[in-house]
């Protein structure tokens, strides 16, 4: 499955969202016990939904292979290197 982007607003989680971030370069998902659980992806500037991606946007995304779709709280976009920013998001539990 590939990452969802959703509006902050967001509660269902049972559409496509602002859409599918299918040009994400790399998605990876850490998380520590009994500490941080985050999202990291690395998104093309010219990618389709680059112009979407805001703070406080939910990227709705699998973990790890064997579990189900978690979402995630954006908090931070770098600023575009070499035509790719990072886009770092920690789990909705945290709000």
């Amino acid at each position: 499955m590939k990452p969802i982007l959703y509006p902050a607003s967001e509660t269902e989680f049972v559409s496509q969202g602002l859409g599918v971030l299918s040009d994400a370069i790399s998605c990876t998902v850490t998380e520590e016990r009994n500490g941080l659980y985050e999202l990291e992806v690395e998104y093309p500037i010219d990618g389709q939904h680059f112009s979407d991606i805001a703070d406080r946007c939910i990227i709705f995304a699998i973990p790890s292979p064997y579990r189900s779709p978690q979402p995630f709280r954006i908090y931070r976009t770098t600023k575009p290197i070499n035509g790719k920013c990072t886009i770092y998001a920690r789990h909705i539990r945290y709000d």
